[in-house]
């Protein structure tokens, strides 16, 4: 009698274990496929991309530009095939890489400026001593 009863337990237990892990397992690929449409994610890179290319990015970082565009066009493409979660990091790499780009564009104007700052310093240092000698 007692072998009988761990057996039916010992069934019960493996068939409960089997009814869990199945309940589980459909959890993780549900949470998978139902995570929110990344809308705000390629909104935000779209945001970023058209900042960079207002502050001059495609003269002054072009392949940073290229690259954040290159993956907002891949992640638009995660996001029609319902790949959610790489459509949005796709997308927020893509809004990334635009901002570096539009920093190192700034940096490049900054640079610009500060040479004809310094080129415009030393011509009237110039001037300064030559006008000093003159008298």
């Amino acid at each position: 009698m007692k072998s009988k009863y761990y057996t039916i337990n010992s069934q019960f237990i493996t068939i409960l274990l089997f009814i869990v892990i199945l309940f589980a397992m459909n959890n993780i690929t549900g949470c998978a496929s139902k995570s929110p449409k990344p809308i705000k994610n390629i909104s935000d890179a779209e945001m970023a991309i058209k900042m960079a290319i207002e502050n001059s990015a495609t003269l002054n970082a072009p392949l940073d530009v290229r690259i954040a565009e290159e993956k907002l066009t891949k992640a638009k493409e995660a996001a029609q095939k319902e790949d959610f979660i790489l459509a949005q990091r796709l997308a927020d790499e893509a809004a990334i890489d635009a901002k570096v780009a539009e920093v190192k564009s700034q940096t490049k104007k900054i640079k610009r400026i500060e040479k004809d700052l310094r080129d415009s310093i030393d011509t009237l240092q110039n001037e300064v001593n030559r006008n000093q000698q003159r008298y």
